[in-house]
């Protein structure tokens, strides 16, 4: 009979072989994970004090789920401002980070814009999926 440190000897490159092969390919990062979608939160926002802090989260076909998309490699992608419908930037980004964005209100300007966040959805097509917030400058 097996003693309980040869059972989990002889068990152990069987199971890390299991955990590989559903994990996908060790050396591409998320291969088979595909973003299915994205929240920007919050999805609305005063900016009293001038900036506000967006995070864009999404949904994925595999676990983590939802998670943060970081538009990194094979999530490429990123945030935006839109101009409000006149063409005038109310709003621009000043900062990112893993997966948000600081927008800051221009001086002087008032309104509401769309802020946005589209990444590539990793799934050997040109998809892409993004999601959207709103901003409103005082």
């Amino acid at each position: 009979m097996f003693g309980r440190n040869a059972l989990l000897a002889a068990l152990g490159p069987a199971f890390l072989a299991m955990v590989v092969i559903s994990c996908g390919s060790p050396s591409i990062p998320n291969a088979g994970r595909v973003l299915l979608s994205i929240a920007v939160t919050p999805a609305q926002a005063d900016a009293l004090g001038g900036q506000v802090v967006f995070t864009a989260n999404g949904t994925f076909s595999v676990a983590p789920s939802p998670a943060p998309v970081t538009f990194a490699a094979p999530y490429t992608g990123g945030f935006a401002v839109a101009p409000n419908s006149s063409n005038q930037v109310i709003a621009t980004i000043v900062a990112t980070g893993s997966g948000t964005a600081t927008v800051q209100c221009v001086a002087g300007v008032s309104g509401t814009v769309e802020v946005g966040a589209t990444a590539s959805a990793n799934n050997g097509t040109s998809t892409t999926v993004s999601g959207a917030a709103q901003i409103t400058c005082p």
